[in-house]
This record gives structure tokens, C-alpha cells and sequence, in this order.
């Protein structure tokens, strides 16, 4: 009798246990304005690591890099200069850091490379792109053959440039040609072009072909991490640290 009894006594302490383990864990989304909340287990994860697991995972689906903005008027290129490159500099050196400190669980430490990775690339774009306005001849060095074109006529004449800027706007009318709304996307592509090259075609060139031409294909260049595949990660680590006691609220908009 005695022994069931300290048998049973035994089994009641470790549900007590069990139950200790459990904590909760909130948080809300930037994306679908959603609450979540679950419970994990205290004794395989700590909420810090679940916290850097959500960051670590969020970060791969946005820009991580947010001091410098290619230039989209002549208000924006006036104001460029290399203090933007150290304050570039200064951003990627500490979103490396941040990232690599990143203390997450197991199940998403693979993606943390895709993190580092992703920064690297923001960062070569955005140095680039600084590099191409400021000093075009060291961008030609540095950049990816494919987009050495948009560079080149910068170190030739005005001109040159002119006459490559026709030419881009020319192709991407051509691009959008197939939408169902090709002529007032044509008329309003020729029409904007035509009132900058009225206004300031050497400036609008540069923001066109820099900018525009430049920016946008060294960023087809650099590494993106599949963002289908890091939302499914995503959805997968609540699914491994909370199990059926993951809820989720969205509210209406």
C-alpha cells in the first residue's frame, strides 16, 4: 500500500514539473496586425531566443539597411555625398553584428547565414549606387559586368549619357508595351521624359540611369532570400515551440 502510494505521489510530482515547464509567450505582428500567443517549453528554449528567432526570421522579409536612399529627385542628388557612404558603412558594420549575436533556437540557426548574407547584399547595392553618382570610375571596377553599361557613358561625354538615357526610357516603354494599359503608360513615360529632359536632362539622366538603370540591376545581382520559403519557416517554428496551444487574433481593418 505504501509503495502504490509513493508510486502515485511520484507521478503527481512530475505533472507538477511538466506543468512548471510551460510558459507563455505573446507578441504581435508588423504584417497582418495579428496577436499570437502560445506556450513553450522552458526547460528547451527561452523566450530571448524565440524573440531573436521571430526577429531573425521578419528581418530576412524586409531591408535591413535603411540609412541611404538612392536619389529620386534633384533635391535628393544636391544633397549626396560620402558622408553617406560612412554612415553605410557605420550601418552595415553594426547590422553584422547584430546578426551574428543573434542567440536563436535550433531549429532556424541555418537561416541566420541567409541573414548575413542578405545584409551584404543590401550593402553592396546601396555602395554602389553611392560609388556610381560620386565616383563612377571606381563603381565600373566593382560592379557586375551586366550593369557596367549603365555606368560607362558617365565616363565618356554628355552625350553619351543622353543618348543612353533615350534609350532606357525607349526600353522600358517597350517593357510595359504588353499591359493592357500600354498607350497611357507609353504617353506618360514620354511625356515625363520629355518635360525633364526640358528641364534638366544632365541631372534626370543621372537619376534615371543611376538610380533606376543602375541600382535596380545590382540588385537583381546580389543574394534575396526566397521569402516564400522564410514565411513557411515562420509558420513552422510556432507550429515546433507552441504546438496546439498556438493561437493567433487579427483584428479588422
Amino acid at each position: 500500500m505504501m509503495k502504490a502510494m509513493t508510486v502515485a505521489a511520484i507521478l503527481a510530482s512530475m505533472a507538477v514539473t511538466n506543468i512548471t515547464q510551460a510558459q507563455t509567450y505573446q507578441w504581435e505582428d508588423d504584417y497582418f496586425y495579428c496577436s499570437h500567443k502560445g506556450d513553450f517549453d522552458s526547460k528547451k528554449y527561452t523566450a530571448e531566443q524565440i524573440k531573436n528567432s521571430h526577429l531573425l526570421l521578419n528581418s530576412l522579409r524586409t531591408s535591413n539597411l535603411a540609412s541611404f536612399l538612392s536619389p529620386l529627385s534633384i533635391d535628393g542628388l544636391d544633397k549626396l555625398s560620402m558622408k553617406d557612404m560612412d554612415l553605410l558603412n557605420k550601418e552595415y558594420k553594426q547590422a553584422k553584428s547584430n546578426a551574428a549575436r543573434l542567440n536563436v533556437v535550433p531549429e532556424v540557426k541555418d537561416y541566420k547565414q541567409q541573414l548575413l548574407k542578405s545584409i551584404d547584399g543590401e550593402y553592396k547595392q546601396n555602395k554602389l549606387t553611392i560609388l556610381a553618382y560620386l565616383n563612377p570610375s571606381e563603381a565600373l571596377k566593382q560592379s557586375p559586368k551586366i550593369c557596367k553599361h549603365y555606368i560607362r557613358p558617365f565616363l565618356q561625354s554628355e552625350t553619351a549619357v543622353q543618348k543612353k538615357w533615350k534609350e532606357f526610357v525607349e526600353a522600358d516603354i517597350k517593357e510595359k508595351s504588353a499591359s493592357k494599359f500600354s498607350a497611357s503608360i507609353r504617353d506618360t513615360l514620354m511625356t515625363r521624359y520629355e518635360k525633364q529632359k526640358a528641364s534638366n536632362p544632365a541631372e534626370y539622366a543621372r537619376i534615371a540611369l543611376l538610380t533606376f538603370g543602375f541600382g535596380n540591376c545590382v540588385n537583381e545581382q546580389v543574394y534575396h532570400p526566397d521569402t516564400d520559403d522564410v514565411f513557411e519557416a515562420y509558420q513552422e517554428l510556432n507550429k515546433t515551440l507552441f504546438g496546439k496551444s498556438y493561437k493567433v487574433t487579427c483584428s479588422e481593418l
